[in-house]
């Protein structure tokens, strides 16, 4: 069981949006970083931002539902 990085955010908003989409539709996902980033936003740049992850099997789904509405996503 592998686990990558499909997704990058700079704020804990729309890394949860997207994290909910993919938990609510079975998919084994979590994020990485988002303590830090929260914590201190000026690390972002440092750690990368906070990055979500999806099991290598389930990349191609996670990728197709996240581009179903990703305006919902962009909360500002």
């Amino acid at each position: 069981m592998a686990f990558i990085c499909i997704r990058r955010y700079d704020t804990y908003v729309p890394a949860h949006i997207a994290l909910g989409k993919l938990l609510h539709a079975g998919i084994n996902a979590h994020l990485q970083d988002e303590h830090t980033v929260t914590i201190d936003p000026l690390l972002n740049l440092a750690v990368g931002g906070i990055k979500l992850f999806v099991l290598n099997e389930e990349v191609e789904i996670a990728e197709k539902i996240l581009n179903e509405n990703p305006e919902s996503e962009n909360i500002a």
